[in-house]
């Protein structure tokens, strides 16, 4: 029970009050269809000069919305992010069998990522392979994109925009020496994907590890996650003409599934 009290007094010690007020005030309108000001000022205790700073604020960024009285709802931004959740869950439940089955025929590491902030991908699902080999990828883990077999998969299918502001924004930073750090180069790797449907990426992104990734893509032709085959480069080069099939294999099966 000490323990409890003393990690939430140390909680406690970090939160930013306009934080836990503007968070309030999101749980209050979530109760209900319409507020006021007053009345988000009188349900929470708080002075109504607040109240309009920080609804102001929320109603800026599209987390709050008023209508033609004045009064206050939760705004559209948050059917945006529910529906970003439910993709995430859908992608993880339809993807899982076919991970798995993946992973039975090749033995190897199995990964699967979407798209996240910042330029980056993160993993949201990996089996180990049955052949112990340490990696340093684990669930919820951001990578860069232009470095991993999941990533350049996905950037790939993109777009020449987005590839564009892609490249813009991003400096290629090499992770190994085998990192693509010339956007002329990557520019024709993104290429060889499009064309060959895979990705190979050996060592780019961790000396010693081979990875070979294909994406997973929506009914508007575009790419909502990427999987990939991931193993000690000694053993994967020896199954370097059967695995891209398979990867391209499962990332279809599992493009099926969700269309």
């Amino acid at each position: 029970m000490i323990v409890e009290n003393t990690t939430k007094d140390q909680n406690e010690k970090y939160m930013l009050q306009s934080v836990t007020n503007a968070l309030r005030i999101i749980e209050l309108l979530g109760e209900h269809n319409f507020l006021t000001l007053t009345e988000i000022a009188d349900g929470l205790d708080l002075g109504k000069s607040s109240v309009f700073r920080l609804v102001a604020t929320l109603e800026a960024r599209g987390f709050v919305k008023k209508d033609k009285y004045g009064r206050c709802r939760l705004g559209m931004k948050f059917s945006y992010f529910g529906s970003v959740v439910l993709a995430r869950m859908e992608i993880l439940q339809a993807s899982r069998p076919y991970l798995e089955e993946l992973q039975r025929n090749v033995h190897e590491t199995v990964h699967l990522a979407i798209w996240d902030d910042d330029w980056n991908i993160r993993f949201i699902d990996k089996i180990d392979g049955g052949i112990a080999f340490h990696m340093k990828s684990f669930v919820g883990l951001p990578k860069t994109c232009y470095s991993t077999a999941t990533g350049k998969s996905m950037l790939a299918f993109m777009g020449d925009e987005f590839i564009h502001n892609f490249l813009e924004n991003v400096q290629l930073t090499p992770m190994t020496p085998h990192t693509t750090t010339e956007p002329e180069k990557l520019l024709e790797s993104l290429e060889e994907i499009r064309r060959s449907g895979y990705c190979l990426s050996i060592e780019e992104d961790e000396l010693g590890l081979t990875c070979i990734g294909a994406p997973v893509i929506d009914t508007s032709q575009k790419p909502i996650a990427a999987i990939s085959i991931s193993g000690p480069t000694v053993r994967m080069t020896e199954h370097l003409l059967e695995y891209p099939k398979k990867v391209m294999d499962a990332a279809k099966l599992i493009s099926e599934s969700i269309s």
